[in-house]
């Protein structure tokens, strides 16, 4: 009987540490960062020249702030603002190439949270966001600037190891994307896709800290 007594105000304790972390008023403050590399190989056959092998790797580092406030209990609305740095290296027997692009970007979200228990949950909405791509490659004098449009919607695992600091991943994103390609002021060319990735194109791991609420 007092293991039950003692039990009964610690699951209280949790369940408000939880309820506090995604109730109304709550704000959050973190950071994003995401890693990537690529490498694949592939034989080309050609009538001219002779077939060669072809090697590809691609390398991507983005990092930045994020900030969520809750408007209601387990929803949130917010901001990330990220920069990302991609190098392309590219080589084979007669044509290597070498390629990097700067990124700035902004998205912004809604999330809903779904708690299993007191620690871990999901959060999954919708976002739009802008992005600035500036691309050059080495075969090339002039640089090419991207403008990108999105918009879609991400699923993710919400983990909280302390009553004020939180831990993120994304596991699934959707969405659509809509660039308009630029050389020197002039339009180039616009590109339009439909985007299905899950973890597959780098994760993306947040660190946070949960402020406000009651």
């Amino acid at each position: 009987m007092k293991k039950i007594l003692v039990l009964i105000p610690a699951f209280l304790l949790a369940f408000q540490i939880s309820k506090a972390q995604t109730e109304k008023g709550s704000q959050t403050l973190g950071i994003d960062l995401q890693f990537m590399y690529q490498k694949s190989t592939q034989n080309v056959f050609q009538a001219v020249p002779n077939p060669y092998e072809s090697e590809v790797k691609n390398t991507n580092f983005s990092i930045g702030p994020n900030y969520s406030y809750f408007i209601a209990d387990k929803l949130d609305i917010g901001i990330n603002v990220n920069y990302a740095h991609t190098s392309q290296d590219s080589k084979n027997s007669t044509y290597p190439n070498n390629a990097t692009s700067h990124q700035y970007g902004a998205t912004l979200f809604l999330r809903k949270y779904f708690m299993f228990g007191d620690k871990l949950g999901l959060r999954a909405g919708p976002y739009v966001g802008y992005s600035r791509y500036d691309f050059k490659s080495i075969d090339t004098s002039t640089p090419t600037k991207n403008d990108n449009y999105s918009a879609g919607a991400t699923m993710g695992i919400v983990y909280y190891p302390a009553k004020k600091l939180g831990l993120a991943a994304t596991l699934a994103n959707f969405s659509y994307n809509h660039s308009k390609i630029k050389d020197d002021g002039s339009q180039i060319g616009t590109t339009n896709n439909v985007n299905f990735n899950i973890i597959n194109n780098g994760l993306l791991l947040s660190v946070f800290y949960i402020f406000g609420g009651k």
